[in-house]
Parts: structure tokens; sequence; C-alpha cells
């Protein structure tokens, strides 16, 4: 048996049967949830002795249930928990799937809430519950993008280019047990979709896909090409009714960097500091927001205008 197939078969085990039976008969964790039952436990308070409280502590992020309907398929049911609310450890609030989910909306707030959390997580003593936070947000954006969602496909793609779960990628039973599986690059996962969401008219998916064109990974790098992506990106943001201005502001920072460059197109200090104007106005907007992850992309927008300024007017 591999470690692989091993681990899959003790994290089978982290569901219960009392878990399980909870669920057929009051619904999913989240439900109950909605419904004031989300305590941290079903078993009575004269139960829970120190074995109990010892399980809580140990819970994890996220378990797979390999029971029920999605028990032949390649992506599973997932249980995902937050930390409890009395003492210490965590509980599970939610299972996935638990019913259609057109267009993955439910799984996509489940990933972000994991996302987030994962962001917090910062520091090298915090390493193994922020790669587990990533795991989970992959399983449950992979569900979503399943069911046609294309912001799935953008987290996705970030989540494989930054390589955030640290080589521990989801792989189904039979990949696992398949003898000539072959895992595919993180790159080439990254560019498969953050094209699918540029085809789609995602300007976020564009300028990231961008960066990828313009440092050949997962593909032939192509300056020209990482140009048109930027542009792309910029056009479909800034026409938009709800415009994104992070988005917009990104997507002219990246165009600011090619011009000043002259990165696949002729190099221009004028029209770099256009779009250094453009992306500093946006960026800032997007800040005053509440984006505060965007900090220092505003900061070098905010440099970039008043570099070019020094190099237009040739004094240093």
């Amino acid at each position: 048996m591999t470690s692989a197939v091993a681990a899959l078969r003790r994290r089978d085990g982290a569901i219960t049967l009392a878990q399980r039976t909870a669920r057929a008969v009051f619904g999913s964790p989240s439900a109950r949830r909605a419904n004031g039952g989300a305590k941290t436990s079903f078993v009575p308070q004269v139960l829970r002795g120190p074995r109990w409280r010892c399980r809580q502590a140990d819970a994890g992020v996220f378990a797979i249930d390999r029971q029920g309907a999605e028990a032949a398929e390649r992506l599973p049911r997932i249980w995902v928990s937050e930390p409890a609310q009395e003492g210490p450890g965590r509980v599970f609030t939610a299972s996935y799937p638990a019913g259609p989910d057109r267009g993955g909306w439910r799984a996509m707030e489940l990933a972000e809430a994991c996302f987030a959390e994962a962001l917090g997580l910062v520091g090298q003593e915090h390493r193994r519950r922020r790669i587990d936070c990533y795991r989970a947000a992959e399983i449950l954006l992979l569900h979503a993008a399943a069911r046609g969602s294309v912001g799935a496909h953008c987290r996705l793609g970030i989540i494989y280019a930054d390589d955030l779960c640290e080589g521990e990628y989801w792989r189904g039973l039979l990949e696992c047990r398949a003898l000539h599986a072959v895992d595919t690059p993180l790159d080439e996962r990254a560019y498969c979709h953050f094209s699918f969401g540029a085809l789609h008219g995602h300007g976020e998916c564009a300028w990231r896909l961008g960066e990828l064109v313009a440092a050949g990974r997962g593909c032939a790098a192509d300056e020209a090409r990482a140009l048109s992506l930027y542009r792309q990106a910029f056009d479909v943001e800034n026409g938009r009714i709800d415009e994104d201005r992070a988005q917009t502001g990104n997507a002219a920072l990246r165009l600011a960097r090619a011009f000043e460059c002259g990165r696949g197109c002729e190099q221009s200090f004028r029209r770099a500091r256009t779009w250094y104007r453009v992306a500093a106005v946006a960026l800032g907007a997007a800040f005053d927001a509440g984006q505060w992850h965007f900090k220092r992309e505003r900061l070098e927008a905010r440099r970039g205008v008043a570099r070019m300024a020094q190099e237009l007017a040739g004094c240093y």
C-alpha cells in the first residue's frame, strides 16, 4: 500500500458514524448551524471527558467523506471546520456537496472562508494549518469550477501558480491507484485555469495569465501576447458597471511596467507615466475601500509616477 493511499484511508476515518447519522437526521452542519444547532458537539456534557477534549483539539481543518453519492467520483464530499466557540479545537460547520448548487456559489462561499483563514495564518508556526486551509479551498474550488464558476478557475490558478499547498494537492483514488499516473506541473495547471477565465471575460485571470506568458511559465514566453492580455484585462474591468478597481489598477500597473522597459512594445516613459497614474488612482481607491493586501502595488504605482516624471525631465 502506498503512503498516499494509506493517508487517504486514515482521512476517511475522520468522519465518524455519529456525524454521518446526525447529518442524515438533522441535515448538513451548515443547516443545523442556521437553525441554532451549531454547538461544539452533539455529545452530552457528561460525556465530554479528557479523551473527547483531546479529539476536539486534534480536529483538522477538513475531512474527506467517501460515503454517499460522491464515493465513486474524483471529487469527494468534504467537511470543513472552523475554530470552536466553546473550548479548544475546531467544529465541523458545513459539508459539501449538500445540494445541486448551480453555478457553484455555495462551494465558492466555503472556499473563500478557507482562503481567508489561510491568509491570516502567517509564520512558520502556522504552516500546517495554513496548508490545510488551502487544501480544503482547492477541493471546494474544484467543485465550483465543475459547476461552471469562472471565479473558481481564477482562485485555482492562484493556488497553483504560487504553490500555496506546497505540493500537497488533491489526488483522487483513481490517480493514487494508477500505476502510470503523472501529475500535471503546477505552472501548466495555473495556465489552463487562467486561460479558461480569460476566455470567459474574467479580468483578473487575463492579467495573471499575462504574467505567466511573459515569464514563460506553462507555455512559451511571449511578451507581445502578455501585453495584449494586460490590455484585455484593463478593458474588461474598466468597462464594467461594477468595476473592480483593484483589478483595473493591477492591469494598468503591468502595462506601465511593459512600456517603461519596452517589453512587447516600444519603450516609452510618457506612456508608462500615464499607466502608472491610472494604476495609482485605481489601486488607491481599492486600498481606501479595504483591499489592503494591494498596498505594495499601490506604492509601486505612486513611485512609478514620480520616477517617470524624473526620467522625462532629465533631472537626476
